[in-house]
């Protein structure tokens, strides 16, 4: 089994998976364990409000600031989330809270979902977001969810991300002792 991702370095690279689990312990609070690089937008769409396809539509429309033209369909969110021209960044960092309430009783909806934002991420990577070439853009989904959450979903679809820190391997000290 693969060891989970770390967090700081995931969000910086252009690498897949551009979807992942990122399982809260009851004491942390996402906002302080999610901090995009300086330059990224971090935008947070709340699961509570993604329940079906179309208030998912409407959740994303209103927290991505999606263009008056967005269709409020699949193809219009793979679209516009492989744009994003009205939101100029160094990378893009969406935060699904409440995951587990996210697409809750629709398997089928749920897997187009991943598909969709997985599909946005290999837009970013390979510089074919938007309209032509650009240069290769971060963009990563992270479901933030309790460890209780986490098993309310028998399959997420996902691999799950470290929320440590990286730091660098403890060195130990020497100190030189005097012989006497």
């Amino acid at each position: 089994m693969k060891s989970p991702l770390s967090l700081s370095k995931h969000l910086q690279s252009t690498r897949a998976p551009w979807t992942s689990l990122l399982v809260l312990k009851p004491r942390d609070s996402v906002e302080s364990l999610v901090k995009p690089p300086l330059g990224f937008v971090l935008k947070s769409i709340k699961g509570a409000k993604c329940k079906t396809p179309a208030a998912l539509f409407t959740e994303f429309a209103k927290v991505m600031e999606l263009p008056d033209y967005f269709g409020h369909n699949w193809d219009a969110l793979e679209e516009c989330l492989a744009d994003l021209d009205w939101m100029p960044a160094k990378g893009y960092v969406l935060l699904l809270t409440d995951a587990e309430q996210i697409l809750p009783e629709d398997e089928e909806d749920y897997a187009t979902l991943l598909e969709v934002l997985s599909d946005a991420g290999e837009a970013w990577a390979s510089g074919q977001a938007g309209m032509g070439e650009r240069p290769v853009t971060p963009f990563h989904v992270l479901f933030a969810v309790t460890e209780r959450g986490k098993a309310s979903r028998a399959h997420w679809g996902m691999q799950e991300i470290a929320v440590s820190e990286d730091r660098e391997p403890n060195r130990q000290r020497r100190t030189s002792k005097k012989r006497t």
